[in-house]
């Protein structure tokens, strides 16, 4: 990820998106956890040096009502872990208690199916896992604000390079790709947005390139899915 969203998670300035999906990216990147050891240590530098201030009238009360209404809030039961959880980061495992094997997955599209975090905050974009089978192309969209991807299983390859397992790519709306699932096996991917996508490149277009005659009309229609309940048309 960009140094700036380390710096953020290290923070907890993050969406809570978007930092499940920079600590699941943790679970698989030795060097960024390094990085995230020394911005938290930058952090620390911080605030000794900062000058101490009165805290505001009523403020310790706020501060023990926040705490307490924290603690009564109902805990995530730790999941079982599972052979088939070898897919999945650790830090996925509350959200999914049976593992892998156990999500539904939703049809947008032949070869394309999404799992919804609906209880997982991310502004005003949403989490989800995205399932795409070998050699599906998502159209060419770019991001009304940022964008998280990282490849859980198989691997695909844009305009920026080639991710594979373990891969995190930091997306903001200056980028415009069009992502292609390789063809030696699906490609599961952990994408969490803060704001809409927006597709700039006309669905029914791209189904005609990539989908067969029998496949076309859902194909076409399910790619209109892909906003994810979240899409903006390009002006």
């Amino acid at each position: 990820p960009d140094d700036s969203t380390v710096v953020a998670y290290a923070a907890g300035a993050l969406t809570e998106g978007f930092s499940l999906v920079v600590a699941a990216h943790l679970e698989y990147c030795p060097l960024c956890r390094e990085r995230l050891t020394d911005a938290q240590a930058l952090g620390g530098a911080l605030l000794v040096g900062l000058r101490p201030t009165q805290p505001p009238v009523g403020g310790l009360a706020d501060i023990w009502a926040r705490i307490e209404t924290a603690g009564s809030e109902e805990p995530r039961t730790p999941a079982t872990a599972t052979a088939s959880d070898e897919v999945l980061p650790d830090v996925l495992l509350p959200f999914l208690q049976g593992g892998f094997d156990s999500i539904t997955w939703r049809s947008l599209a032949p070869g394309i199916g999404q799992h919804l975090f609906d209880d997982v905050e991310s502004g005003e974009g949403g989490v989800r896992l995205l399932s795409i089978a070998p050699g599906i192309t998502i159209p060419e969209h770019t991001h009304g604000g940022g964008e998280l991807t990282l490849v859980l299983k198989g691997a695909y390859q844009d305009e920026i390079g080639y991710f594979r397992r373990g891969d995190l790519a930091d997306l903001d709306p200056s980028v415009s790709h069009r992502p292609v699932a390789t063809k030696d096996e699906s490609c599961i991917c952990l994408i969490a947005t803060d704001l809409p996508l927006r597709f700039t490149e006309d669905p029914v277009r791209t189904a005609i390139l990539i989908a067969s005659s029998e496949t076309l009309d859902g194909f076409a229609s399910g790619l209109a899915e892909i906003v994810l309940d979240e899409t903006e048309p390009a002006p």
